[in-house]
């Protein structure tokens, strides 16, 4: 059975998005997005514009840019169209935000030539949903990735066996999964630039520069990529955040965001059955400092109570400047897939023991929480919220400003479009 990948990529995906929803955006340069760039249209990234540039310097640098805000279930309705053509026609497939892999192992019967039928598959993806897709065909995913990478915009790669290894020789590392910032940053200090040089590694150099991600490393820059089609994928790490139209100084303002914002980002980690390790708070200030601190959940939980508690704790010890806030952010990381059983205790605990009443607190909380996200699914985030983001949303203490809210909860200056 002759393994086979295939990756595919929606090109530009809000931006096209837009563009298909008003004609008159066609061939014109768009971004989507509120405070930074979320996605921009083929035509912006000309001028140099992408994903996470401010939009006052994606003006400056682009003056014709149209920018819409940005509509998250729209385009989570064209992804599930995309995504339902390909279970029909792949066996195997892993969704992701605006892209999917398929595995055709196996197929080879029903698709002699793969890409005289991915070619169909992608015709077929266009009169649906109107949007263009990128394909790449390989051996493995990373392979796939990469030659898809080579034929941006709406353009199918292949790339047969014997061809990979000229590929990967000519690639700078940051091209190969796992080579983020700041293990480039590791690199480069190195003078390893480009994937034939860090081949010269040994496992073991590689293993205690950068742990089990340089093991990992290691089998990638020659070619081997044994990660699964269709497993669980669990991120390393999520976060949300938000900033002001205007700066804020209420300490009261400031607490009811990060208490929705921890309320949407346990929402998420329970919907994923998931569960964090860590929480980290950053707040970034009216004269552009930036102020972050990290604390570790012990133990780890997806609950709405502690990872409020968690953050607002921080918020307070970060109190010492006092200039106002432009934006306020939660991360978690050290995230894990969540426990299904709890190991119970040998002995029978008393009433009075604190250790149990904890945790029948949290039973109670998961029962309750179970229920308001049956709730949520049902009829989106914003048919619950606490009273303090109602007060948000009413414009209490923010001065007579008042935020939207619309069935999936308040609407945001920066929304996690991305995430």
């Amino acid at each position: 059975m002759r393994p086979l990948v295939l990756h595919l990529d929606i090109d530009a995906f809000f931006a096209s998005v837009e563009q298909l929803r008003n004609p008159r955006l066609a061939g014109r340069p768009v971004a989507v997005g509120s405070g930074v760039i979320a996605s921009c249209s083929y035509e912006a990234r000309e001028h140099g514009l992408q994903a996470g540039m401010p939009l006052g310097k994606a003006l400056r640098q682009c003056p014709p840019l149209v920018i819409v805000r940005g509509h998250e279930s729209i385009y989570r309705c064209y992804a599930a169209r995309l995504f339902e053509i390909c279970h029909n026609w792949s066996p195997v497939v892993e969704e992701h935000l605006d892209e999917a892999y398929c595995d055709l192992a196996g197929t080879e019967r029903i698709y002699p030539d793969p890409r005289q039928e991915v070619a169909r598959l992608r015709d077929e993806i266009h009169s649906s949903t109107g949007l263009t897709v990128t394909a790449g065909l390989g051996r493995n995913r990373m392979f796939a990735r990469l030659i898809g990478k080579l034929h941006k915009p709406d353009g199918l790669g292949y790339i047969e066996p014997e061809q990979e290894e000229s590929l990967l020789l000519q690639l700078p590392i940051e091209s190969i999964p796992g080579v983020g910032p700041r293990t480039a940053t590791v690199l480069s200090n190195l003078g390893i630039e480009k994937v034939e040089q860090l081949r010269e590694l040994s496992r073991s150099a590689l293993s205690g520069l950068l742990g089990r991600n340089g093991e990992i490393l290691y089998e990638r820059c020659r070619g081997e990529d044994h990660r699964l089609i269709g497993g669980r994928e669990i991120p390393r790490s999520i976060q949300r955040g938000t900033s002001f139209d205007e700066d804020i100084s209420c300490p009261r303002t400031l607490d009811a965001m990060i208490e929705y914002l921890a309320e949407r980002i346990a929402s998420n980690l329970r919907q994923r059955g998931l569960e964090a390790g860590g929480l980290a708070l950053q707040l970034v200030h009216g004269d552009h400092r930036r102020d972050r601190r990290r604390v570790a959940l012990a133990p780890p939980t997806a609950l709405d109570p502690p990872i409020i508690k968690t953050a607002l704790e921080l918020r307070r010890a970060m109190e010492g400047r006092r200039t106002a806030i432009r934006f306020v952010g939660i991360h978690l990381d050290r995230i894990r897939l969540a426990a299904t059983v709890e190991q119970g205790d040998l002995f029978t605990a008393t009433t009075e023991d604190p250790a149990d009443t904890d945790l029948q607190q949290q039973q109670r909380w998961k029962r309750l929480l179970g229920q308001v996200d049956r709730i949520r699914m049902r009829h989106g985030h914003g048919a619950l919220l606490r009273g303090s983001a109602l007060a948000l949303q009413d414009g209490r203490d923010r001065g007579g400003t008042a935020l939207e809210r619309d069935r999936h909860g308040l609407i945001l200056r920066t929304s996690c479009l991305t995430r």
